[in-house]
């Protein structure tokens, strides 16, 4: 028998006696300390398995989510090995979290220290979800303001391993540079998407901006050659628009598709979330504006097609943010975005009663990690050229 599962059932059984005596603190401490120290000895079970029983005893003791509760959990996840024992305790936390403080997000913190020691490893497909829970905002907990940046930051790395990645795979021409700059609007977009479509305006621009920054700066080519780049966003068709610029809003004029819709999605949302304050009518300028941008690069950003989560989360955009009303049967992408344009208003102008108390309850995020990439084809060339299409029109309506 070993040391360590000596310690792991005499520490059992000692706080199976402090549980039932009621003496929640002592058994907390005790199963903290003891997880710790048979980490030390590389007892990765064992430690665990005391690290769970101390989530529970937080859930009998009803123990709130404060700066102690999160350490206890945060030291144990430190020093425990990416591996299925460790994920149960992340569960058991997240869980555990979102039962005290009541949101569906669960505590911020928490969520950001998780998303950022999954990126530290290069999980990003587990980190994604704790970033977007830590950039959303409920009626029960706030939004951690470093957040979007740390999700920016991690998604222009998942981007560089996931170009060299597909660089690599047989038969493959491209190199990774040239990868990034194709994939650079699929990666912002499953971040800002999910981002609008529940409500975190103002952390999806922060994210965009970072994300932007670092991306145009490491792949230059991405910009378009004209001056200025980028350009403060003029919101298209407003019939007053030096009393609605957002001046704090940057466009960046580029020869990615699916990088121009993040964008354009980000600044139309931006412009309804300002006009909610002073009008509880969505004006039929930003309506349209809304419709066109979706029409326009439903069929020419690749991301659109190729990313579920994203894909889904337009017609929600809609109905919450356009006073669009959203299709009750989801299936085929166009006939989807098609109903949900042309539908008509939804009750209130303003859309998103029923959507928003949703949710509230559940957020969704990009879904599914992004697929392999497949060698260089016909049609991916003739994707590429039509995003500098795309781009050449947008630097035209700029210049109108």
């Amino acid at each position: 028998m070993s040391s360590g599962y000596e310690l792991h059932q005499k520490l059992r059984t000692k706080t199976v006696r402090q549980v039932k005596k009621k003496q929640y603190s002592e058994a907390i401490s005790t199963l903290h300390s003891g997880s710790l120290d048979l980490l030390s000895q590389s007892e990765q079970g064992s430690a665990c398995d005391l690290a769970l029983y101390m989530i529970d005893v937080y859930t009998i003791s009803d123990a709130a989510v404060d700066s102690e509760s999160r350490d206890r959990i945060t030291d144990i996840l430190d020093k425990a090995a990416p591996d299925f024992w460790r994920k149960k305790v992340i569960d058991a936390a997240v869980k555990w979290s979102i039962k005290a403080t009541g949101a569906s997000t669960g505590d911020p913190l928490l969520r950001l220290w998780i998303g950022k020691m999954y990126a530290k490893e290069a999980d990003y497909e587990h980190a994604e979800a704790h970033f977007l829970a830590a950039c959303v905002v409920t009626e029960q907990t706030y939004a951690v303001e470093s957040a979007p940046k740390a999700y920016a930051n991690a998604m222009v790395e998942w981007l560089g391993k996931f170009a060299q990645q597909a660089a690599e795979q047989e038969g493959e021409t491209r190199n990774a540079d040239a990868i990034q700059r194709i994939e650079a609007g699929r990666f912002a977009l499953r971040a800002t998407i999910p981002l609008l479509a529940n409500h975190a305006v103002s952390q999806a621009i922060t994210f965009q901006e970072t994300y932007l920054t670092q991306v145009t700066k490491s792949q230059k080519s991405l910009l378009l050659p004209v001056t200025p780049n980028p350009r403060p966003y003029v919101p298209p068709g407003s019939p007053t628009p030096s009393t609605t610029t957002n001046s704090n809003l940057q466009l960046y004029l580029t020869a990615n598709a699916d990088l121009n819709f993040s964008q354009m999605a980000v600044a139309l949302v931006s412009e309804s979330n300002k006009l909610r304050t002073t009008s509880s009518r969505i004006p039929d300028w930003l309506r349209n504006a809304w419709i066109n941008l979706v029409r326009q690069y439903e069929r020419e950003a690749p991301a659109l097609m190729h990313e579920d989560g994203v894909r889904a989360a337009i017609p929600q955009i809609g109905a919450e943010w356009f006073g669009l009303q959203q299709p009750r049967n989801q299936g085929n992408m166009l006939s989807d975005m098609m109903a949900s344009l042309f539908g008509g208003p939804s009750s209130g102008g303003n859309g998103g009663g029923e959507q928003k108390q949703q949710q509230q309850q559940q957020i969704k995020g990009a879904g599914a990690p992004p697929k392999p990439m497949a060698p260089l084809t016909t049609t991916a060339t003739v994707g590429a050229q039509n995003s500098a299409a795309v781009a050449d029109d947008l630097v035209d309506d700029e210049m109108d």
